[in-house]
């Protein structure tokens, strides 16, 4: 984990509340990687399903290049 800072704005603090849920991290820093705090490739089908369900729109190819919080958003 990297140093702790909240996600900033909408998209980041939906990213973040739909991590937390699937990976069970209480606090979710922007500067966080999925992966680095135990997502796989399972989880990051339900995650961009989770979040196509609420009108975002992420492949799996962005979430492997940019995995971290900040720079999906």
């Amino acid at each position: 984990r990297q140093v702790f800072e909240a996600p900033q704005g909408e998209i980041e603090a939906t990213i973040a509340a739909v991590w937390s849920e699937l990976l069970g991290v209480e606090t979710i820093s922007r500067n966080d990687s999925f992966f680095a705090l135990g997502g796989h490739s399972l989880l990051a089908v339900r995650m961009i399903a989770r979040l196509s369900e609420q009108g975002m729109a992420v492949d799996i190819r962005g979430l492997f290049t940019q995995p971290v919080l900040k720079d999906l958003a």
